[in-house]
């Protein structure tokens, strides 16, 4: 099987978008050249998760595989996998910053499954069922895509996914697909790589409480034509990052408050009223329980923490130490047409910082990020956070936070991220000048001061997930949370 798909992965590469516009191997090498530069010289973490020998050899490994002519699919491939070596969960070729050009060209298509799904241990069950096939009812398992297995198609499209260090906890999260908001990971990679045949999808099924094997027929959508046919079906979908907000007091001496992102900037509502309205009415109505659930939640804003743990800070959050190291002063001449951001200081530290060993550079002042004072005014019950393999940024943060200052109970599975640290907090937007790929480059690495083992967080309450659970929509951890409370 792996022989299989290594051949059909090559001949798709050659074959894929034939017609698109050719990338010289002379301006891909161009290309290779500022990328490594720029990782070498910029990015916190290269060798935070792989020594200098491996990090060399995937950068020979891909310029090995740039010196042909490629379409731009092909590119956009190969530099994703490399991105994706380097173990970091800030590094990838963002969907949301390509080119208008590159995302018509490679994301917008009319080549996705016409289905959702969720992922346990590698096996695909539908969730959602737009196709016109009535075998694809919720809970079904897909087995096979144009046969190939979907154990081996996720094998394959894990391989692409960005994560922090071993954690694949995080990067199987990212491949569940929703048909929810922009872009997802397995859209985009899996059409790249298995597209349909035909526009056609061919899917070997089995459905619940069956053994039977069937099979099935499916005409591949676009993913704006598949969530206009899960409204039509099933109603109303999250469509807006506000829709991920939610607040509401499940009885007496219970409050449910619901953060699905920390994308602060565009979110349509003012957030921090927001989180103040909740906890007033907390106070008012003399709420003993409140649970915080970011289950889904990746991360965003790190202002959301400090809104949110103040709030909370009954009394005073550490949250755990980290060194934050960089990697420059300031951005070399050559380089700078490539990169943009949000903020110009970023291009010039100078003044700001000093040198460290192993050529890196910290702050001279302590940024005092790492504290929330005590509030006299916070919550005084009883905090439960609910939290899975998806909080891997901000919401890993503020995880570790709550977690080791007893602010509040954690219930659910692992997280994402990684306590060996992580990357990110400011960003350069590098643009290869001749394929137009868009690079995230993270610029300051969070290094823990002990020695810290390569996996997430565990609750402190974990509830392994059963697929019982998920084929019947049964939410165990917000079960067990009030189960929890009620016993209390």
């Amino acid at each position: 099987m792996k022989k299989y798909l290594l051949l059909h992965i090559s001949i798709l590469l050659f074959s894929a978008n034939s017609k698109s516009q050719t990338l010289t191997s002379e301006n891909l090498h161009k290309d290779f050249q500022v990328l490594k530069s720029v990782l070498l010289n910029y990015h916190p973490g290269l060798y935070r998760f792989q020594d200098s020998l491996t990090v060399a050899g995937n950068f020979a490994k891909l310029e090995q595989q740039l010196t042909r002519d490629l379409t731009l699919a092909e590119a956009y491939l190969i530099f994703s996998k490399f991105t994706a070596s380097i173990k970091c969960g800030h590094t990838f070729c963002s969907f949301y910053n390509q080119s208008g050009q590159t995302k018509d060209s490679l994301f917008n298509k009319s080549d996705k499954v016409p289905f959702t799904f969720f992922l346990f241990d590698k096996r695909m069950f539908i969730e959602k069922n737009v196709s016109e096939s009535d075998a694809l009812v919720q809970g079904t398992e897909v087995l096979e895509i144009n046969n190939i297995p979907v154990t081996a198609i996720i094998d394959t499209l894990i391989q692409y996914i960005k994560g922090d260090g071993g954690n694949n906890l995080k990067r199987l999260n990212d491949l569940n697909l929703s048909g929810l908001g922009k872009f997802e990971a397995f859209d985009i990679f899996h059409s790249l790589l298995f597209p349909p045949k035909n526009n056609l999808y061919s899917l070997k099924i089995k459905q619940p409480g069956t053994t039977d094997l069937k099979e099935a027929s499916v005409k591949a959508i676009s993913r704006n034509e598949r969530f206009a046919l899960m409204e039509n079906k099933y109603g109303k979908q999250p469509a807006t990052l506000y829709d991920l907000w939610s607040f509401k007091i499940l009885n007496s001496e219970t409050a449910y408050l619901k953060i699905g992102t920390f994308v602060t900037n565009q979110l349509t509502i003012d957030w921090k009223k927001y989180i103040t309205n909740a906890f007033d009415e907390l106070n008012e109505k003399n709420i003993q329980n409140l649970i915080i659930d970011i289950r889904g939640n990746e991360g965003g804003d790190d202002e959301v923490n400090l809104v949110l743990g103040n709030k909370l800070a009954k009394r005073q959050i550490e949250f755990p130490a980290f060194r934050e190291l960089l990697r420059y002063e300031d951005v070399s001449d050559e380089y700078r047409p490539y990169l943009n951001t949000w903020d110009k200081s970023f291009y010039n530290r100078k003044g700001q910082l000093i040198k460290k060993e192993n050529g890196f550079y910290t702050w001279k002042r302590d940024r005092g990020n790492s504290i929330i004072k005590q509030n006299n005014k916070a919550f005084r019950g009883n905090t439960y956070l609910l939290v899975d393999a998806a909080n891997s940024s901000a919401t890993f943060f503020l995880t570790a936070g709550l977690q080791q200052n007893k602010i509040a109970t954690v219930i659910g599975s692992e997280t994402g991220g990684n306590r060996k640290g992580t990357n990110g907090g400011q960003l350069f937007f590098l643009r290869l000048p001749h394929s137009k790929i868009e690079i995230d480059i993270p610029l300051i690495g969070y290094y823990p001061l002990t020695e810290q083992p390569d996996k997430g967080i565990k609750p402190d309450i974990e509830i392994p997930l059963t697929i019982s659970d998920l084929l019947s929509n049964k939410d165990r951890v917000l079960e067990k949370t009030l189960e929890l409370i009620k016993n209390k």
